[in-house]
């Protein structure tokens, strides 16, 4: 009976991870569609209107209005087509996937521990089971299987860890398993057309393929076996080509010296978050952070530990060294080397299948103490980010509410200023509230654009009443002056460009918004055509010149 409790209590300690983590997330079954959901989903009629027959066409074209993903899309088809637009459904669908991440997870940490450390292969079952279990409750991917545009997030992590789990098995004593390496690569592939960051995964695979040839001595080598490595990089290589040409989400590219310390704070950020037990933003401020030397610090630590862990896998096995690289590898596409356009340089959901690494290399480590300090280090952090679960699904209870958790953590930050500014205060008429949130924001140029945002909110208010649109116009061209030429910081920081980008959208509309209101006012049409004409937008300006 003892012998057949301690055979299953690995098990038990892995349902009591999902338990904890699935009960987390059913509290956020009925919670609406939120932000991305829209034009994904629930705006998304060319999506909706595709036939059976037709469904070739996902791998043909892109059918959503920012990236070629197909089986993320194709994923979003069956739901629509069996539920309709019912968000509760696309959630379920999104537990069911990420709980079937978690076998796998098992598996290949288990063969994983078996290969880098025979010596104790009687403790990977162990091993497997608590790393499975820290992967299951840790908080940073409550973003990904709660929000229903982080499919791809989920959806790619799957068909990422199928891969890694076919490539541990394609190891023979002789080469490698032809079917296994091309069940791999098409694994591998699956996970690239799910979400295109998973090209990381393309040199972990290669990288584990090129240890297995090591084993051999040099002389039983066959040069054949470098098919596999090569078409594994080969097969990434070409998904990056293919995607960075359709890629909706271009930034500049911008060469300066803040492009290798954005680099290496993301990297910092995303080493810190996967581990922290700290409480979940939908943004980071990561420019804005008052510690970001220290950030920037801890990405370059990183990046010298994996080139380190390199080495030292060169020279003998490693599980340690395999795990920090697979983790710095899996960030490389997040860390904006080729900058992209976003709300925040670090989100939870970047880190979906970077967790698994980091919890393999968190418990190896721990595996050195004595059995009860291992135990209780571990059970500390899995309870601590347990907590963090929970808590954070409260925070998806709708756009406002993610909004309203990041003000509360940075008041002085200006993009959940300017969210809650813009999504609450101004279209309720609670202007003086606004005007207080303007000036609490620390960065001087987005103070005074927000400031002047409020400033005009409340003069159209006025202006309707009083039937004069001058007062209105003024501070129209003063906010004009502002946003006309963006700071250099929205060269090299996406999250200031972004903010830049919505402050010019809400420009916009201020001015379509006054000539609505005086339609017939020779003034205000001529004005607006100037004015948008200065910032560049002239889809917006030609209207006017009727």
């Amino acid at each position: 009976m003892a012998i057949r409790m301690r055979q299953l209590a690995p098990i038990a300690m892995i349902v009591l991870g999902m338990v904890v983590a699935v009960t987390a997330y059913l509290h956020t079954i009925d919670y609406p569609f939120v932000n991305d959901d829209k034009p994904y989903v629930v705006e998304n009629a060319k999506l909706a209107g595709l036939q059976f027959a037709e469904l070739w066409r996902l791998f043909a074209e892109p059918y959503n209005p920012y990236e070629f993903l197909p089986l993320r899309d194709l994923s979003y088809w069956f739901d629509l087509k069996l539920f309709g637009l019912t968000p509760s459904a696309f959630r379920v669908h999104n537990i069911i996937l990420y709980l079937l991440c978690l076998p796998l997870v098992y598996a290949t940490t288990g063969g994983l521990w078996r290969y880098f450390k025979s010596s104790e292969a009687a403790a990977g079952r162990w091993v497997a089971a608590v790393v499975t279990a820290l992967f299951v409750v840790n908080p940073s991917h409550v973003e990904a299987v709660v929000w229903i545009s982080s499919r791809k997030d989920v959806l790619s992590t799957l068909f990422s860890l199928l891969a890694l789990w076919l490539a541990l098995n394609a190891r023979r004593d002789q080469g490698l398993s032809r079917g296994f390496a091309i069940a791999s690569l098409f694994a591998l592939l699956a996970a690239m057309l799910s979400k295109a960051t998973a090209v990381a995964v393309a040199p972990v695979i290669a990288l584990l393929w090129l240890y297995f040839r090591r084993d051999h001595p040099v002389k039983e080598r066959q040069r054949s076996d470098l098919i596999w490595p090569i078409s594994s990089l080969l097969l990434g290589a070409g998904v990056v080509l293919f995607f960075s040409a359709n890629s909706a989400a271009k930034a500049t590219a911008y060469f300066g010296i803040e492009v290798f310390t954005r680099a290496l704070a993301v990297l910092g950020w995303l080493a810190r978050l996967v581990i922290s037990p700290e409480s979940r933003h939908f943004i980071y401020p990561v420019f804005d952070d008052p510690y970001l030397p220290v950030m920037v610090s801890l990405g370059a630590a990183m990046l010298i530990a994996a080139i380190a862990g390199l080495v030292v896998m060169l020279r003998k096995k490693s599980l340690q060294g395999f795990a920090l690289i697979t983790f710095v590898l899996l960030c490389i596409p997040y860390i904006q080397l080729v900058p992209y356009k976003t709300h925040s340089l670090v989100s939870d959901r970047f880190l979906t299948l970077a967790v698994w690494p980091a919890a393999v290399l968190l418990v190896a480590l721990s595996w050195r103490l004595k059995p009860m300090a291992r135990s209780a280090v571990l059970l500390a952090i899995a309870i601590l980010w347990s907590f963090q679960t929970i808590d954070r699904t409260r925070d998806w209870r709708s756009y406002e509410s993610l909004w309203e958790a990041d003000f509360r953590a940075y008041p002085d930050h200006y993009l959940p200023a300017y969210e809650v500014i813009t999504m609450y205060q101004l279209t309720k008429g609670s202007f003086s509230e606004a005007g207080e949130v303007a000036d609490n924001i620390s960065t001087p140029i987005a103070r005074s654009v927000m400031k002047n945002m409020v400033e005009v909110a409340k003069d159209l208010s006025d202006a309707t009443v009083t039937g004069d649109p001058g007062k209105t116009m003024n501070h129209l061209q003063d906010l004009e002056q502002l946003l006309k030429t963006p700071p250099d910081q929205t060269r090299w920081d996406p999250t200031m460009n972004y903010f830049w980008s919505e402050c010019l959208s809400s420009f916009v509309l201020e001015w379509q918004e006054l000539v609505r209101r005086f339609p017939d006012h020779p003034q205000v049409r001529y004005n607006a055509r100037r004015s948008l004409t200065n910032v560049l937008n002239y889809g917006s300006a030609a209207p006017q010149s009727r």
